[in-house]
């Protein structure tokens, strides 16, 4: 059973949450401050009658605030929400949303008894705000940053591919497809209990994920206490935070070692022709868009400056000239949304019998039936010889309960 101390910082983080004050809440179950104070404090258990008000008063679930492995967390107490432009009511809610999905990602681990130890580049301090000399180049310091994760992370100058398990593995980072408004990219926070928790727009093309993806990873670098609300369209181009974060993205996903070699390796093979059909190309094996490839040749001075607009101003449609090269853009799932590694932990919690149907359907977001379906969709794997069936909960390792 929950301890009281548990319930009370459940329902002092709900009553948070919401915004209301100890009078308030006290007032809508019909209790003294000092009474609620006291629940709060874990000194004094609600009643029956009380717990059933103040799951209404919080608009929670009752048993989410009975739950065992519920895990009380908040984003870090200097998390920003970015511009005035973005602060509103649904991007408050979107920034809620992660910060809830975020502690379930810690309960799933909670269940398993998985503890979080730090991420690999967790430990980097070289690239910290606090830790800057005065007068350093943000600009400078991303592309140090960049190439720096580049050698750490062994990937030569090529491009980088499955990018997010690659900061799952070494950043710890928590990733999610939200539907977000449309003045927000993608959202970062951060806590000790939470670790890193990044939401992308999944109403976005996949390349511009990617890069907003690697942009969240500059600020997890320089200041992940302050988090970050990144907007659609960047304005300030003279926020330190800012330019490290969007130097880092580019230098990271399109390294100019790399670049400038393909490029002229292309030039070599085709004389000095370049089109847009191998802008496209280029673009297409670095995994970003058509923009951000041809504003970095332009940056590298590989294309004159101007080149981009110029495209723009005759109507030049990418996805136009993908398809007329037989280029058809990467499939995706459109359910999965989830980070890969929280499903296995769910699925896996389930097989062992530590999660319920229906708990199993609240982790995952879904129905019942549909729950259901994705586990035994993941017990058979298609082989050669035909369907393998796998125990997802099976410790293949053989090491618990030994000796």
């Amino acid at each position: 059973m929950i301890s009281s101390e548990q319930l009370g910082e459940r329902i002092a983080q709900e009553r948070k949450r919401l915004d209301k004050t100890q009078d308030q809440l006290a007032k809508g179950i019909g209790v003294a401050r000092t009474t609620l104070v006291a629940m709060e404090k874990g000194e004094r258990r609600p009643t029956s009658a009380e717990l059933l008000k103040l799951a209404q008063e919080l608009s929670v679930p009752l048993n989410e605030l009975l739950r065992e492995h519920t895990v009380v967390a908040d984003a870090s107490p200097r998390f920003r929400m970015g511009p005035r432009h973005t602060r509103n009511d649904a991007v408050e809610e979107a920034v809620e949303r992660l910060k809830a999905l975020g502690r379930q990602y810690v309960e799933l681990e909670q269940v398993l008894s998985v503890t979080r130890t730090p991420a690999p580049l967790e430990s980097i301090t070289a690239y910290r705000a606090s830790n800057a000399p005065g007068g350093m180049n943000p600009r400078l310091a991303g592309q140090d940053a960049a190439a720096f994760l580049r050698r750490h992370l062994d990937l030569g100058d090529g491009p980088v591919l499955a990018l997010e398990p690659l900061l799952e593995l070494e950043a710890g980072l928590r990733v999610f497809h939200l539907p977000l408004p449309s003045e927000v990219a993608a959202i970062f926070l951060w806590s000790d209990v939470l670790g890193a928790c990044v939401a992308l727009n999944r109403l976005h093309p996949r390349e511009r994920r990617r890069w907003s993806l690697a942009h969240e990873l500059g600020h997890f670098l320089r200041d992940r206490e302050a988090g970050d609300v990144m907007p659609a369209r960047l304005e300030s181009r003279l926020d330190p935070s800012e330019v490290f974060s969007e130097t880092l993205a580019a230098e990271f996903l399109m390294p100019a070692t790399g670049v400038r070699r393909r490029f002229t390796e292309h030039l070599r093979d085709k004389g000095v022709h370049f089109s847009a059909a191998d802008l496209i190309a280029i673009a297409r094996f670095y995994a970003v868009s058509f923009q951000a490839m041809t504003l970095r040749l332009e940056e590298l001075q590989l294309l004159q400056r101007g080149t981009y607009q110029k495209l723009v101003q005759r109507n030049f449609r990418p996805g136009a000239g993908q398809k007329q090269l037989g280029l058809a853009p990467a499939r995706e799932r459109q359910d999965r949304w989830l980070p890969q590694r929280y499903e296995r932990l769910a699925l896996e919690a389930y097989a062992q019998e530590l999660l319920s149907e229906g708990e199993l359907a609240r982790y995952l977001h879904c129905d019942r039936v549909t729950a259901r379906e994705l586990y035994l969709s993941r017990q058979v794997e298609v082989t050669e010889g035909g369907e393998l069936v796998l125990d997802l909960g099976e410790d293949i390792l053989g090491t618990r309960g030994a000796g």
